[in-house]
């Protein structure tokens, strides 16, 4: 695919670090990422930030960019992979907290099914081992995402990381707890199937 020759050259400046390129780049194609993005999350602040995130990374990662591959596409692609990054950990994110809802309030509903209490008392204890044998930064990333509620970019800000860094620490850190926390899952969804 023959691209038109300033889209060349600007890559081109942008594998030389030249940031003007960039910025050209950025808005040229902000808006329409924006609102590809939001399709996505359904939320302007959210596709906001993965647009952003996604022109860091750009940036980071610029001599691995190939000037004879269409610009525009390669963003659009990223801008999609990222949002369903997003996408997945927020619902990782739900079903815990719909886990330990549903424990809790059942318990406190049904406070006589010490069942229930046992389950959520176990999940909890098992969730605060499995947080304590993650390494130091990846669980303080987690805990930051997870239970204070920041996002990837203030996180990065607040420990003086990349956004990179973060959400190689996150994924290590969900699929560690997602492994040792999957009985607690399938014997959960094994009860309410039997319901």
């Amino acid at each position: 695919m023959n691209l038109p020759k300033s889209d060349t050259n600007l890559i081109r400046r942008i594998k030389l670090s030249d940031s003007s390129a960039l910025e050209l780049l950025f808005h040229a194609n902000y808006t329409d990422l924006c609102a590809y993005a939001r399709k996505f999350l359904q939320s302007t602040e959210d596709a906001e930030e993965v647009v952003q995130e996604v022109f860091f990374n750009l940036w980071k990662n610029r001599s691995t960019l190939d000037e004879f591959k269409s610009i525009r596409s390669y963003l659009f692609t990223i801008v999609r992979n990222t949002c369903l990054n997003w996408i997945e950990a927020r619902r990782c994110r739900s079903q815990y907290a719909e886990l330990m809802r549903f424990l809790y309030v059942q318990s406190a509903v049904e406070h006589n099914n010490a069942y229930h209490e046992l389950l959520a008392s176990d999940l909890e204890n098992d969730f605060q081992s499995a947080l304590q044998e993650l390494p130091q930064e990846c669980r303080k990333i987690f805990v930051l995402s997870r239970i204070e509620g920041l996002k990837y970019q203030e996180i990065a800000v607040r420990l003086n990381i990349s956004i990179k860094t973060v959400e190689t620490q996150m994924s290590r850190a969900l699929a560690k707890l997602r492994f040792q926390l999957k009985g607690h899952i399938t014997l959960l969804l094994a009860f309410l199937l039997s319901q």
